[in-house]
């Protein structure tokens, strides 16, 4: 990471976060593994902490629109698709409702809740919350988690250097072999129960 250029550090992690809830990367890999490894970068390196900052806001806030917008206009052939299939049905369900008794509080809040923060967009565009609202609720919500964890990120490269960019990698690829296990174990456990109930 020290020796990766700045321009490469920017592109992942911009992209990344745009892309968590826009394209629901987010369910594979979390948006604050990302800014967390960018942060440290740019604490033992020479990737702009101010930089990575205000172009995580603009990412944040830009892919969260992104997913309001894909919603309003198409939720439900999204939810209905193979990919919201993949999301879940309770996970759709769980992020309406919260949207639907909380409004901005849930919006701002969402952004700490794993999978949460990912679906949450899309099922504001799709509950038709307001515009302004959503997007008020979405600039305080997205400048807000990424100051945090950009900040902590980089606190903590500078105290603990370059070993904690292992770390985090070895926690996403854990994080990550862990949802696809238990995807695929609940899939199958599904199958064979609904193939005992047929019997």
């Amino acid at each position: 990471m020290q020796s990766t250029p700045p321009w490469a550090i920017y592109l992942v992690v911009f992209g990344v976060v745009y892309g968590e809830a826009a394209l629901l990367l987010g369910l594979i890999l979390p948006g604050e593994t990302v800014m967390l490894a960018g942060s440290v970068a740019a604490a033992i390196g020479d990737t702009n902490i101010g930089w990575l900052i205000v172009g995580a806001c603009v990412a944040a806030v830009l892919g969260d629109w992104t997913g309001y917008w894909f919603g309003r206009r198409s939720g439900d052939r999204i939810t209905g698709s193979r990919l919201g299939g993949w999301v879940g049905e309770q996970r759709w369900a769980r992020a309406e409702a919260l949207i639907r008794d909380g409004g901005i509080a849930t919006v701002v809040g969402a952004r700490w809740i794993g999978y949460v923060r990912t679906v949450t967009p899309f099922v504001a565009g799709m509950s038709q919350m307001p515009t302004r609202q959503y997007l008020f609720a979405n600039v305080v919500g997205g400048v807000v988690w990424v100051i945090v964890v950009c900040v902590t990120g980089y606190a903590l490269g500078e105290t603990v250097g370059a070993n904690l960019l292992f770390y985090l990698a070895v926690g996403a690829g854990v994080v990550m072999l862990g949802y696809f296990a238990f995807h695929w174990w609940r899939n199958r456990s599904g199958s064979q129960n609904t193939a005992a109930s047929a019997e």
